[in-house]
């Protein structure tokens, strides 16, 4: 049985997808043990070609669904449901593997004797546009190792590095493991993902319908870790300014009504209008039972 099926939606990315590509090739898992699945949310790039560039080098296989809008749950459902390998990671074009990440990732699923969701660290990840130029000077996509070495050694670490210096490695023991369920770098078990049933595809503007998956398999006690050396750097580039607080808030709203825990009753608090994450703000009213001055809300 194959081992591995690396997913990857992408959307007129095809430079980015080829990086990701090169690094996939560049694995130590063996070539027979893993696959790439890759699935074109309705882009209109050279996509399909640059799939087939890397078809003589890893096992590859590419889908294309129409474009009616953001669909990226419904892309990577479409891989995991043609997926043969086991487990299934789940990268995004633009993020680039360590060569020992596959290895890393099969490792910990075999080794864990209950069903596991792995979270990749993520080099890079969100970084202000005005560290854009200095790390794009210090990587490559021909040498990913050495460039991750040199962005820990510069602090340009996972957005997420604040909580886990603040709550510990162990995030099994956060209380909502969930919300760093980010399908940038993640894996799981395709039969686990099945049974939860997969992604919504009703999340179809900007997110949310990750960290819905993840909050499914924390309820079908799936154990979450994370391990930087199964690790990766996110290809920077500057984005146009954003606000996606609306549809966060709206988000976390849709997800706390699904499921009415008690964690993602936190979705709608936070602290003095901090934008802190969900596992923060639980932290603090755990160990306060003040309530004044809560006036926003806990972010995705």
């Amino acid at each position: 049985m194959m081992k591995i099926s690396v997913v990857i939606p992408t959307y007129n990315r095809s430079e980015l997808l080829s990086y990701t590509l090169q690094s996939i090739v560049n694995q130590t898992l063996a070539q027979s043990e893993f696959e790439v699945i890759v699935v074109d949310d309705g882009g209109t790039d050279n996509c399909r070609e640059t799939c087939d560039a890397f078809a003589k080098k890893i096992n590859i296989r590419y889908y294309w669904q129409p474009d009616n809008g953001f669909r990226a749950g419904k892309a990577r459902n479409i891989g995991v449901t043609a997926a043969e390998g086991q487990y299934i990671v789940f990268i995004d074009s633009g993020v680039l593997l360590a060569a020992k990440t596959l290895e890393n990732h099969l490792r910990q699923h075999e080794l864990s004797p209950s069903p596991l969701v792995c979270i990749g660290y993520v080099y890079g990840f969100e970084i202000p546009n005005n560290q854009v130029d200095e790390m794009l000077a210090i990587i490559s996509p021909e040498t990913v190792d050495q460039s991750i070495a040199e962005l820990s050694q510069r602090g340009l670490s996972d957005i997420r590095q604040k909580q886990y210096d603040e709550f510990g490695f162990n995030i099994s023991s956060w209380p909502a493991p969930f919300d760093i369920f980010w399908t940038c770098h993640v894996s799981a078990e395709k039969e686990e993902l099945m049974k939860v049933g997969l992604f919504d595809e009703s999340f179809n503007t900007w997110g949310g319908e990750d960290v819905d998956l993840g909050v499914r398999l924390f309820m079908n006690n799936n154990r979450y870790i994370v391990d930087k050396s199964i690790c990766s750097l996110h290809w920077p580039h500057k984005k146009y300014v954003e606000d996606h607080n609306k549809e966060s808030e709206t988000a976390a709203q849709k997800i706390h009504k699904k499921y009415n825990l008690w964690q993602t009753s936190f979705y709608g608090v936070d602290l003095n209008n901090e934008k802190y994450s969900l596992n923060k703000v639980i932290n603090i009213l755990s160990q306060s039972n003040q309530t004044q001055g809560l006036n926003a809300n806990a972010r995705i």
